[in-house]
């Protein structure tokens, strides 16, 4: 009986202790005030359309083109358009691009041109920008102590071409990286 009892406060004490160090730190996620303070670089750039990527989204919209056009539809009208998206890069606009929060509440953001600084306020999930005039408002997908991941409304949820009404949902998901 007593070793039955050693072997299970042996195993308790196992168990607790590979339960309290395994956890990573780096993947806790953090309140957007505290764990947004620090030196971040943008690893990438993602548009999203209706839920889409950007590319998805043009594929999709080729294919319903055929549909329409039928026959008269033509290859070179989805090379076109897949050219136009090869010149969009919405990564090259951010390359070398570092966001700094500070904890004064001071945002510096610097990229080729030099650097801007504004301020910043976190309410739950949102987090806003201020640069002059200017507000850039993100909601906060994920933080970690290395990495996070902000989505800013698009702003181009009604798109008017001839008189057609065009609904869509835009957002530019910004990637980063301490």
């Amino acid at each position: 009986m007593k070793n039955l009892q050693k072997l299970f406060s042996t195993t308790l004490v196992v168990c607790l202790a590979i339960t309290l160090f395994s956890c990573d730190k780096e993947d806790e996620q953090l309140s957007t005030e505290v764990g947004i303070v620090g030196k971040w670089q943008i690893e990438s750039a993602d548009i999203m359309i209706d839920g889409k990527s950007y590319e998805a989204y043009i594929e999709e919209s080729i294919s319903e083109l055929k549909q329409q056009l039928g026959d008269n539809y033509s290859e070179t009208m989805g090379d076109a358009i897949r050219a136009s998206l090869d010149e969009f890069d919405p990564n090259s606009a951010f390359e070398n691009t570092t966001i700094e929060f500070k904890s004064d509440k001071t945002v510096i953001v610097t990229d080729e041109d030099g650097s801007g600084t504004g301020t910043w306020v976190a309410d739950g999930k949102q987090l806003t920008i201020n640069f002059d005039d200017e507000s850039q408002k993100y909601t906060v997908r994920s933080l970690t102590n290395s990495q996070a991941s902000l989505a800013m409304d698009g702003g181009f949820d009604d798109i008017e071409i001839e008189d057609a009404d065009l609904p869509m949902t835009t957002e530019m998901i910004l990637n980063l990286k301490k």
